[in-house]
């Protein structure tokens, strides 16, 4: 009886069997709670690239425009042209010398009748002048003596052709004494005086007036002498016919023609005689050229000059105005008489030399080495 109750006392080891059991089955579910959350964790979701999409045209309303209808005036006519002309100061030449040129022939022939034909756009430039103004020119006006002032004819012939400017010399240089006789309305405007000979008909021509034809015609030209510089000169020049000239009220050269049948140098002014040592010496244009009184200028300070041209019996004119600074030394021509260079108040343009150089002489005169008569 006692193995009996022996067997029957192992209850303990059926319980432990059980309590195993839930123990087990604990732990299957805590493993597969801990693989789950560890593919829950680790499960890497790939997200798509966005695709950019471009938004819709957005359709906007379009205005209908109207062409502008514009009805023409059926009385409106069309405008006439305008030539608008524009005037170019030319560049002006450089102080140097130049190599003088000769040419006679050519120049009265065709040398000169270029020059008028080739520079309309400087107001016709001419060696009386141009008639349009750059600077410190000379206004120069022409007269017929042949003609009164309203055109008819005066009767006037050589003779009184001396007398009527003697009396405007000695007048004082009135021209009240001119204003009776025909006048251009046209004006010269000159920086020089420096016309070599050429025929005379061509002095009424320069303004306009080529009915005048070549004889008893002058022309007064009045404007101011200056310079920047205090300056001593003289005047040398030579007139075929009429060349006499005035500063500040006193005459100061008379280059007109000597002797012959109007003696016109002594007509003209009687009182005046040269002091030089070598006027009428050496050549220049058509006769001798005299030589003036010594002029003194103050840097700046003008004074008034005068200028009096003619031609009396007609054929050939000229009238050639050069400066002698005093001190100074120039080259010699074949005369042995020097090359002075000519008057002028501005630097010599490429025209006004190409107007002058085909009609001078060699040795007469220089054209672009000398003073500049102006005050800048």
């Amino acid at each position: 009886m006692k193995r009996k109750d022996k067997k029957a006392g192992k209850p303990g080891k059926a319980g432990k069997g059980m309590s195993s059991a839930v123990l087990l089955s604990i732990l299957i579910h805590a493993g597969l709670f801990l693989l789950a959350g560890m593919l829950v964790v680790f499960t890497v979701v790939k997200k798509e690239d966005k695709k950019f999409e471009p938004p819709k045209a957005v359709e906007r309303p379009k205005m209908k425009l109207r062409k502008p209808k514009v009805k023409p005036s059926k009385s409106s006519k069309p405008k006439s042209t305008t030539r608008i002309v524009t005037r170019v100061n030319r560049t002006s030449m450089p102080d140097i010398q130049l190599p003088e040129m000769s040419g006679m022939g050519d120049g009265l022939g065709g040398g000169l009748g270029d020059g008028f034909s080739m520079m309309p756009d400087l107001g016709e430039l001419t060696v009386f002048g141009s008639a349009q103004a750059i600077g410190n020119d000379f206004i120069g006006t022409f007269y017929d003596l042949k003609r009164r002032r309203d055109g008819s004819l005066s009767g006037v012939a050589d003779i009184e052709t001396v007398s009527i400017l003697a009396n405007f010399v000695k007048s004082g240089w009135k021209e009240s004494h001119l204003s009776k006789y025909y006048s251009s309305p046209k004006k010269l405007y000159a920086t020089c005086f420096m016309i070599p000979t050429l025929i005379s008909s061509l002095g009424p021509m320069a303004f306009d007036e080529a009915d005048t034809v070549g004889w008893c015609w002058a022309a007064h030209y009045k404007g101011q002498l200056v310079h920047k510089d205090a300056i001593t000169f003289r005047f040398w020049g030579q007139g075929d016919d009429v060349l006499v000239v005035r500063v500040d009220g006193k005459i100061v050269l008379n280059g007109s023609w000597p002797g012959g049948t109007w003696n016109t140098q002594n007509v003209l002014s009687p009182t005046w005689q040269s002091s030089g040592t070598k006027s009428r010496m050496y050549r220049m244009g058509n006769n001798l050229a005299e030589v003036g009184d010594w002029i003194t200028l103050e840097p700046g300070v003008p004074l008034p000059m005068e200028v009096l041209l003619g031609e009396v019996p007609g054929g050939h004119f000229d009238a050639m105005l050069v400066v002698e600074v005093k001190g100074g030394e120039y080259e010699r021509n074949r005369q042995g008489g020097p090359i002075l260079p000519m008057f002028t108040t501005e630097i010599p343009s490429h025209e006004i030399l190409d107007a002058i150089i085909p009609i001078l002489m060699p040795g007469e005169a220089s054209l672009t080495n000398g003073p500049v008569f102006k005050d800048y």
